[in-house]
């Protein structure tokens, strides 16, 4: 077995060296292993470093310099793969935006960021992101000479990815972009790759923007090198894995599995154009995938999909963002013995914080924490009134610093000093605690409602009710919604399991009493009976749960 891994996280690489450093190592390495699986097509690594040098001189040839922005609207595919470790090659900074987004938040972004290249699908699921980035950009001009854009000055070309294999005037098709290599070309590129630095600025990483607008977040090279050095020490990861990846590129853990298998491990990443349980799970079995990262979403689709057999589930090694009941659910997926590892990660730590780990035997730890901080992470609690740390296991607000820490948010300073303490710990806005080392994430500030005066955690109260009544629910999310009595309204939807239907509220609130906290006891369970509302980067959709819970709350 080739020991490049093993040799990486002994030397702390990760930490020293530039992606693109790593990516053309392994390429030397793992020449003729396959690198990407798509659409029934291996790419070999060799094959692979050949397109990513081809698309980096192409993108010399168009003046894309050391620190330029390039903005892309990715599909999880090849093109984007390897446009991404172009980027990286070229010392330019790579920036993608997510697919979902509308005008508003493409007309605020685009102009802060400044990219001096966007490349884009034309559709994808359904909607033309051409017109869209027309309708954000009103004074956008194509034409032979490139893209200009008043409000984006730096712009000087548009690309676009088609599936479909059509052509837009003024617009670069992506198979355009790769150049012939020559002694010329390939002498620019080594020059670009000897430069490189770590601590050179290559990812600006949009926040979720559950806030506001979203927030650019700029990251050197070592906060994903560090997640995937310490996911792939965690799970007991080789070279030899077949990650199945089920995430988009414009968000964290799609970046994640490029760095994990592409650059550091040289391992074989397989993907599909867009999440869908019935072909995650055909291309599971086909190619034997080993590992994975998912969200709850991704798991409940896997399993209620009617093809699913545990016996052709060959996932035995996963990281995952998850509840206990979505442990439970991957548990009983998995082989026997898999190893399944939470976690809890934030985009502005790049984005780990804290992981479970593939050799510990306590079953409980696994389930109920998020894991221990990763090596130089340190991580604090503090009161989400005052400020001031609290007594260990009591709730309050994650709080952490690290060596890997984003290094700011592009042109928003004020955010940056906001987001810091005076003794330089970052708030999450995340709530949770530490108990023994142990990181629990219970949800967003903004899941933490107050209702009637008390701080109610609704991931805290979904995972209670889903202890307390193992037989009749088979989940269970847990909201507030705006309530003039109680400020908001502590409501849960439920999901019955087979054979049982939902009690009334009045039954099952007398239930619980003994069993949660009063405050904990929701004011009304709501039926639930289809798989939940999720947005396409896998995550239950609340504000859908919370429109639906209003609507049937209201008075008759």
């Amino acid at each position: 077995m080739d020991q490049l891994l093993t040799q990486r996280m002994l030397a702390n690489a990760w930490y020293h060296h530039s992606t693109q450093a790593l990516f053309n190592e392994t390429c030397q390495r793992r020449a003729g292993h396959p690198a990407i699986v798509f659409d029934g097509t291996e790419i070999t690594f060799g094959a692979l470093k050949t397109r990513v040098d081809a698309l980096s001189m192409g993108l010399m040839a168009l003046g894309v310099g050391r620190g330029d922005v390039v903005s892309t609207l990715p599909s999880p595919t090849p093109e984007f793969a390897a446009l991404y470790l172009a980027t990286l090659q070229v010392g330019a900074v790579v920036n993608p935006l997510n697919l979902l987004w509308g005008v508003e938040e493409l007309a605020g972004v685009l102009p802060r960021n400044n990219p001096r290249l966007i490349v884009t699908v034309d559709e994808y699921a359904g909607r033309d992101y051409l017109a869209l980035l027309h309708e954000a950009l009103p004074d956008l001009e194509l034409g032979a000479q490139g893209a200009r854009s008043a409000t984006v000055p730096a712009l000087r070309r548009m690309v676009t990815v088609s599936r479909q294999g059509r052509r837009h005037t003024g617009l670069m098709d992506f198979d355009e972009l790769a150049v012939e290599p020559t002694a010329g070309w390939r002498s620019r590129l080594d020059g670009r790759l000897a430069e490189a630095r770590p601590t050179d600025i290559q990812f600006m990483c949009q926040t979720s923007g559950t806030t506001g607008l979203s927030k650019s977040a700029l990251w050197d090279h070592r906060p994903p090198l560090a997640t995937v050095n310490f996911g792939a020490r965690n799970m007991g990861y080789t070279p030899e894995e077949r990650y199945m990846n089920l995430a988009p590129f414009y968000h964290n853990s799609g970046i994640t599995a490029l760095n994990l298998n592409l650059v550091y491990a040289g391992s074989t990443l397989i993907l599909m154009e867009r999440f869908d349980p019935a072909e995650a799970l055909r291309l599971i079995e086909r190619y034997r995938a080993t590992s994975t990262f998912g969200f709850d979403a991704h798991f409940q689709a896997m399993r209620r999909e009617p093809s699913f057999d545990p016996e052709r589930f060959t996932i035995d090694k996963l990281m995952l963002a998850g509840e206990p009941r979505t442990y439970d659910l991957v548990r009983s997926m998995c082989p026997a013995g898999a190893t399944i590892n939470n976690l809890y990660a934030q985009t502005e730590n790049g984005p780990l914080v804290s992981l479970g780990e593939h050799d510990c035997m306590d079953e409980r730890l696994k389930k109920y924490t998020h894991g221990r901080p990763v090596p130089g992470v340190e991580v604090v609690i503090k009161d989400i009134d005052t400020g001031e740390p609290v007594p260990q296991g009591t709730a309050g607000e994650i709080c952490y610093r690290s060596p890997f820490l984003f290094r700011g948010y592009h042109s928003q300073p004020e955010e940056v000093e906001k987001a810091f303490d005076d003794d330089g710990y970052f708030h999450s806005g995340d709530f949770g605690h530490l108990d023994a080392g142990y990181v629990t994430f219970l949800g967003r500030l903004g899941g933490v409602i107050k209702s009637g005066g008390e701080n109610v955690s609704t991931v805290r109260v979904t995972n209670l009710l889903l202890e307390r009544f193992p037989e009749a629910f088979d989940d269970v999310k847990a909201l507030g919604v705006p309530d003039e009595y109680w400020g908001t309204m502590l409501v849960a939807f439920v999901r019955p399991a087979e054979g049982h239907s939902l009690a009334p509220t009045r039954e099952l609130r007398a239930q619980c009493k003994g069993h949660l906290a009063d405050y904990e006891i929701p004011r009304a369970f709501l039926p639930w009976t289809d798989a939940w509302p999720t947005t396409p980067e896998g995550k239950i959709d609340f504000k859908r749960l919370q429109r639906d819970a209003e609507e049937q709350l209201k008075p008759a």
